[in-house]
């Protein structure tokens, strides 16, 4: 009966002290922020995966990207001072045509891989570029933004427009595009073209394009989110396109 007690005794120490284990949880949500041109000698893309706050940490989250592409960076997000981000360990298995990233999150909610992709194609000033976007697991939302370098112009997208274009201090300009949900295996394909050589007064997003205005405010307030993710990438890993 006391060789019992003890045992009984050890067992519970180990399972109070022992770390919990993630517990694989549901995405809620998918963003992906696309600059075509970066500093990093292609194009560069932000893929974030938000679950939900009711979820319980530690918790296992996946983060898909097109396969193939260069793994820069992949963390957790602290949502401060971008130096103090997370890079998490991780394994990758690649489904259908994407690579997907699995890690775990300990302390947040949003988990984020930086890619890069091949560079633009270009025909003198004409520039073009595109990304798919394939969804390899349950049913989820999808959103979606393109930044342009600075001093582009006559900006054409795919999906549409869906809200105000931003500019920042560097001259990047962040269009929001239609987000919508994504049953498994259905693709979201971006596309983009502008052209080199215009000045800031140009941009769409410079004051007096009041049609942007017209942008609806769930879609502002998305922008907003996607232009924060944006800067706090660029200040990390100093990755914005040469101003």
């Amino acid at each position: 009966m006391l060789r019992f007690s003890r045992l009984f005794t050890l067992v519970l120490v180990l399972i109070t002290t022992m770390p919990a284990a993630a517990s694989a949880a549901a995405v809620r949500e998918y963003q992906l922020q696309f600059a075509p041109v970066a500093r990093t000698g292609g194009a560069l893309a932000i893929v974030s995966a938000l679950l939900d706050p009711q979820e319980s940490l530690p918790a296992s989250v996946t983060v898909p990207v097109p396969a193939g592409s260069t793994l820069l960076w992949i963390g957790e997000i602290l949502g401060g001072d971008p130096s103090a981000d997370l890079a998490r360990e991780f394994t990758v298995e690649r489904v259908g045509d994407m690579d997907v990233y699995s890690l775990t999150l300990e302390q947040t909610y949003t988990a984020q891989a930086e890619i890069q992709l091949p560079a633009p194609a270009s025909s003198g000033a004409d520039m073009r570029s595109e990304l798919t976007w394939t969804n390899p697991g349950a049913e989820v939302l999808f959103t979606c933004a393109v930044i342009v370098e600075p001093g582009g112009i006559d900006v054409e997208t795919s999906p549409e427009l869906a809200g105000v274009v931003r500019t920042n201090a560097a001259g990047e300009s962040l269009y929001p595009l239609a987000g919508r949900r994504l049953a498994q295996g259905e693709a979201y394909e971006v596309a983009v073209e502008w052209k080199r050589g215009g000045g800031a007064a140009d941009l769409p997003g410079a004051p007096g394009a009041l049609q942007w205005v017209l942008g609806a405010l769930v879609a502002a307030i998305a922008a907003l989110v996607l232009v924060i993710v944006w800067e706090n990438t660029r200040h990390r890993r100093g990755i914005a396109a040469d101003e």
